[in-house]
């Protein structure tokens, strides 16, 4: 019986290395063919043969090649932690939270993090490339407006905020993965906003004396 407690308790184990080397086989196959071949010159087929596993292996680990470009389940630490934030903080003191509990990463820390950024900035001109990120994007954001929403005991459909909330991430977002810039301080962010707003919140200039209103 202490034989098979054993073998019951290694197996998942087991498995779940076994997963994490197929995966990393495909994804390291598929970045190594892109900076040889190009993204459009590279097919699934290709990648497959590279990686030596069967072609609906490669889909129960990616969607599609466009998703070896970006980190397993980007942002959903991240978003896990912002949900997880003890209850008594305010939004965005849960926000900091959550970007601590990542070290500021939306996709997670491996060797293959510099090879997609750089693949990617090369790559986002290409149409699925781009469209991907851009759905892959607003996934992202969408769920951090349920969060937020969530967090301030809001009527998502009855109050602005956490959709101002969402467009701020789906910004800072864009801005790393499709302009290939680097995360701004949150800080700079808000100030950017604010000053918007000052601007939107000032009064309009007198009319010129004798022009038609």
């Amino acid at each position: 019986m202490q034989g098979q407690g054993t073998d019951t308790v290694a197996e998942p184990g087991l498995r779940d290395r076994k997963r994490a080397r197929t995966r990393q086989a495909i994804r390291t196959a598929g970045l190594d063919l892109f900076e040889e071949q190009g993204f459009e010159g590279t097919t699934v087929d290709q990648i497959c043969r590279r990686a030596d596993v069967a072609h609906r292996t490669f889909f129960r680990y990616y969607e599609c090649k466009e998703a070896l470009l970006f980190g397993m389940d980007f942002g959903t630490a991240f978003l896990d932690a912002f949900a997880a934030a003890p209850g008594g903080l305010e939004l965005w003191e849960a926000f900091r939270h959550a970007g601590g509990a990542v070290d500021g990463h939306l996709e997670e820390p491996a060797e293959h993090t510099v090879r997609r950024r750089e693949l990617r900035r090369r790559f986002i001109g290409i149409r699925s490339v781009r469209d991907f990120a851009l759905v892959m994007i607003d996934t992202f954001s969408q769920r951090a407006a349920a969060i937020a929403a969530e967090r301030l005991d809001v009527d998502p459909l009855a109050d602005l905020r956490p959709q101002a909330f969402a467009a701020l991430m789906a910004g800072m977002t864009r801005r790393q993965v499709v302009n290939g810039n680097d995360m701004r301080p949150l800080e700079e962010w808000v100030e950017a906003f604010r000053g918007l707003l000052v601007a939107y919140a000032a009064p309009a200039p007198a009319a010129p004396a004798g022009a038609v209103r």
